[in-house]
């Protein structure tokens, strides 16, 4: 049997890739195993997250009025860096309520 030298170098590529392929799977299975499901996880700096609840907190009150005196008073002493995002809706519905 005789292959000619274009398809000799599609069956190579195409092998290449199933090799290729093949440990990526290998390591993809191998990495869901030990990690959490293959979630990806991100964290975000307290600064971040300040600004993503103000950002938010702005939007779900456009028909009350909000000062920075107002704004100041409520997160006062508020610590963004040990806050889960339940503690930031509860503060979010605080501070709305109290508006």
């Amino acid at each position: 049997m005789t292959i000619q030298g274009g398809n000799l170098h599609s069956i190579l590529r195409t092998y290449n890739r199933q090799i290729k392929y093949g440990k990526i799977a290998a390591f993809d299975k191998s990495v869901g195993k030990s990690a959490d499901k293959g979630i990806d996880k991100i964290s975000l700096s307290p600064e971040a997250k300040k600004v993503m609840f103000l950002s938010s907190l702005i939007s779900e009150s456009e028909d009350k009025e909000i000062t920075n005196e107002d704004l100041e008073k409520y997160l006062e002493g508020f610590d963004f860096a040990k806050a889960s995002d339940e503690d930031l809706e509860k503060l979010k519905e605080d501070i709305l309520n109290k508006i």
